[in-house]
C-alpha cells in the first residue's frame, strides 16, 4: 500500500458491510479504518505481546498530517509499553456516574415497563442527589450512612433501595473492565449492609380472611352512594370475589380481558405480558366463579376488559367503605393469601398451589418434574377452595 494521501482517503468508499483496514506504507502501524458510516484514523502496535489498536479520530474532522503526528505519538507510547486503551478504560471507570450506571442497566435489561419505572423511581427518590456523582466516590461508609437514612424512614423501602442500587453497580462493574475482562470498579459498596447484617428483616403480613360469613355480609351490603359512578359498588364486589376465588394478583385481575376468559371451557388465561414471572398460564375456574363472570359479561360483554372499556382502576374510596363495614383493614393481597391458606387447609398439593398462584418454580427441582400445564389437573383443587368458602359463608 503506498503512502496515504488526503485525496486517497477522501475518495475511499464506505464499506457496504463490516469494516476494512488500510495501512500506510510510509508509517507502519498507521492507517485508516473504513466502516459503513464513517472513516477513522488509527495506530496499531504490540504492547507487552498483545496487539493494540488506538483510534485517533474521524477522517472528516482530523487532517491527515495531524493524524500522522498523533499516530507517531501513540506508536511511541506503545513502544514504551503504555496501553492507551487500558488507560481510557480506567478513565471511563473513574468518570462513570451513578446516573450512567442506572441508565445502562435499565437499557440493557429486559424489564417490563412498570418494573423499569419502579426501579427508576426508587433510584431517583433514594439516590437522586447521587446520580451525577462518579461511582468511585460512593464508598461503603458513604453508602451505609445513606442506608440508615432510608431505613429510618421506610424499612421496606430500604431493602428495595439496596437491591436496586446493587443491580446498577454490578452492571457497571461488568461493563467497565480491562483487556482481560477484569472489573475496574471495586465491589459494590452496598455489600456492607449484608456484611454488617443491618438489613431489617421483612415483616410479611399474616392477614387472611378467617370469617367468610362476615366477609360476604359486609361485601353484599356494601353501599357506595356514588352518583358519578353508580356501578362502582357492583364492580368492586365482583373484583373482590374474583380475587378471593382465584388467588389472582391485583393487576392480573384488573387487566383481565374478555378475550382471555373462556366461559364455556371454564378457564381464564393470564398472558405473559401481564404475568409477574413472564409466563402465560391458563387456570381453571370454579363453578361459582363462572357464574360470577357470566353475570359480569351481561353487563360489560361488549367491552374489551372484564370491567368495561378500561382496566379496573383504583377503588380506594370503595375499599375504605368496605373496610369500615367489615371492621378490619383488609387488603387486596390478603385475598390472594386467603386463597392459598384455604387450599393448604384442604391439603391441596403444594405444587398445585404454586401453579394456581402463578409462582415461579424455577428453583424448585421437584416442581420441575411435575408438569401442570393442563388446567383440568387443577380444577378439583380450585372447586374445593370455592366450595369451602361457600360452606364457611353460610355456616
Amino acid at each position: 500500500m503506498p503512502k496515504l494521501t488526503a485525496q486517497f482517503v477522501r475518495d475511499l468508499p464506505l464499506s457496504r458491510t463490516g469494516q476494512s483496514l488500510i495501512t500506510d506504507d510510509a508509517l507502519p502501524g498507521f492507517g485508516v479504518r473504513v466502516g459503513t458510516r464513517s472513516k477513522s484514523y488509527f495506530a496499531e502496535s504490540r504492547v507487552k505481546g498483545r496487539t493494540r489498536r488506538v483510534t485517533l479520530g474521524r477522517a472528516d474532522t482530523l487532517t491527515l498530517n495531524d493524524a500522522r503526528k498523533l499516530a507517531m505519538k501513540a506508536l511511541a507510547e506503545m513502544a514504551d509499553g503504555k496501553d492507551r486503551n487500558a488507560q481510557l478504560r480506567q478513565d471511563r471507570a473513574k468518570l462513570m456516574t451513578l446516573g450512567q450506571a442506572v441508565e445502562g442497566w435499565l437499557s440493557e435489561r429486559d424489564h417490563r415497563k412498570r418494573t423499569a419505572e419502579t426501579y427508576l423511581a426508587t433510584m431517583q427518590r433514594e439516590f437522586g442527589d447521587w446520580l451525577g456523582m462518579e461511582l468511585r466516590w460512593i464508598t461503603p461508609k458513604v453508602f451505609q450512612a445513606r442506608f440508615h437514612e432510608i431505613k429510618d424512614r421506610t424499612p421496606a423501602g430500604a431493602a428495595l433501595a439496596v437491591r436496586t442500587f446493587k443491580s446498577c453497580w454490578n452492571w457497571a462493574r461488568a461493563d467497565v473492565t480491562d483487556a482481560e475482562g477484569n472489573p475496574l470498579l471495586p465491589e459494590c459498596p452496598a455489600d456492607i449492609v449484608k456484611r454488617k447484617k443491618i438489613m431489617p428483616k421483612p415483616k410479611r403480613r399474616q392477614t387472611f380472611v378467617s370469617d367468610w360469613k362476615a366477609f360476604f355480609e359486609a361485601l353484599d351490603n356494601l353501599e357506595t352512594n356514588s352518583n358519578r359512578h353508580p356501578e362502582a359498588g357492583e364492580k368492586f364486589k365482583v373484583y373482590v370475589e374474583l380475587l378471593a376465588r382465584t388467588g389472582l394478583r391485583m393487576t392480573e385481575a384488573a387487566y383481565l380481558e374478555w378475550a382471555d376468559v373462556d366461559l364455556k371451557g371454564k378457564t381464564l388465561t393470564i398472558i405473559a405480558e401481564r404475568s409477574k414471572n413472564g409466563e402465560a398460564i391458563t387456570l381453571p375456574l370454579a363453578e361459582q366463579t363462572v357464574r360470577l363472570l357470566e353475570a359480569q359479561n351481561e353487563r360489560t360483554g361488549g367491552e374489551t376488559y372484564v370491567w368495561g372499556a378500561s382496566p379496573y382502576g383504583d377503588p380506594r374510596k370503595t375499599l375504605t367503605a368496605f373496610r369500615e363495614a367489615l371492621g378490619w383493614s383488609i387488603g387486596f393481597h390478603d385475598l390472594r393469601r386467603s386463597f392459598s391458606t384455604v387450599a393448604t387447609r384442604l391439603d391441596v398439593q403444594q405444587t398445585k398451589v404454586k401453579r394456581l398462584m402463578n409462582h415461579s418454580t424455577a428453583n424448585d427441582v421437584t416442581a420441575g418434574y411435575q408438569i401442570l400445564n393442563d388446567p383440568e389437573m387443577m380444577r378439583v383443587a380450585v372447586q374445593a377452595v370455592s366450595d369451602f368458602i361457600d360452606q364457611q359463608r353460610t355456616a
